[in-house]
């Protein structure tokens, strides 16, 4: 059986006049009160026949309807607690603007089940202040920027 693969973007952008990576908050429910908040970076699952590359791309269109160019790997991992292998690479905005996409995270309206997903810009000096995962993405985040 093949593990599943996820490639995920580290989108570089200015927000507010500071340099901020976009992340997509995600708040986890049971019985109608938060259990888990955490952000996560847009993208998701390779499919057959897909590279990652291509894979990234496409998915951060689905999430925030942006074109994205890759800059380079930041990191290949194998997260265990998921059992998956995971990519993130470091992209760039190409064209768009940033909103919710048409992907199911934004059209799924089961919120007990699902959760709900927010569009958060991360100013890349307050990055150790958030719940970023995965945790190792996180701390290599927190070298690239020297914070």
């Amino acid at each position: 059986m093949n593990k599943v693969k996820t490639a995920r973007a580290i989108i570089e952008t200015e927000y507010k006049s500071n340099k901020c990576i976009i992340t997509i908050k995600r708040t986890k429910y049971k019985d109608g009160k938060i259990v888990n908040e955490y952000y996560t970076l847009p993208g998701g699952h390779v499919e057959e026949n897909e590279t990652y590359e291509d894979a990234v791309i496409r998915e951060v269109f689905e999430e925030l309807n942006i074109k994205v160019s890759i800059k380079n790997k930041l990191l290949s991992s194998y997260n265990n607690d998921l059992d998956r292998y995971e990519d993130f690479y470091i992209c760039n905005i190409v064209s768009g603007i940033i909103s919710k996409g048409s992907g199911p995270e934004w059209t799924n309206p089961d919120v007990e089940k699902y959760g709900s997903y927010e569009i958060v810009y991360i100013d890349i000096h307050d990055i150790s202040n958030y719940n970023i995962l995965p945790t190792n993405v996180k701390e290599e985040l927190i070298k690239r920027y020297n914070i």
